[in-house]
């Protein structure tokens, strides 16, 4: 091989490597467990606390969920405030829309009668979405509570 050729072999190893990211590894506390920390020069994002506990309903994002009839089976749907904002819940009629708005105070709660497959929005008190719920096709209590 003579000189030009390994000068432009190592130049291209040299590019190649910073190009596709050959560096050493990143060190890692000792007592981080996979999936727990972060990477340094990652963005140091803060863990945000869940705003939900919810059981008998499927958490959705916002979109143009609509209610369904599964059966007939009641279901007892309880929804609590426990934010220090004020909410408001809807019931997301068959056609998609919005039906039945009610203010939910912090600190409060309501409770419905509703069915299996039927969609609830809670939203914001100036309307925006910020998550919806399908009752769920084996349910026979709903709780969504919002902190």
């Amino acid at each position: 091989m003579d000189m030009l050729t390994r000068v432009v072999a190592a130049a291209v190893g040299v590019i190649a490597g910073a190009g596709f990211g050959v560096c050493p590894a990143p060190a890692v506390a000792a007592d981080c467990q996979p999936g727990d920390c972060v990477t340094p020069g990652a963005a140091d994002a803060v863990r945000q606390p869940i705003p939900y506990i919810y059981v008998g309903v499927s958490k959705y994002p916002c979109g143009a969920l609509q209610s369904r009839q599964v059966d007939r089976t009641e279901v007892a749907l309880s929804v609590s405030n426990r934010s220090r904002v004020p909410l408001i819940l809807y019931w997301r009629t068959t056609l998609g829309s919005r039906d039945s708005a009610r203010a939910l105070p912090p600190g409060s709660s309501v409770s419905y009668t509703s069915y299996r497959g039927h969609a609830w929005e809670v939203a914001s008190s100036t309307g925006t979405c910020l998550s919806q719920f399908v009752i769920t096709d084996d349910s026979t209590r709903a709780v969504i509570t919002y902190s």
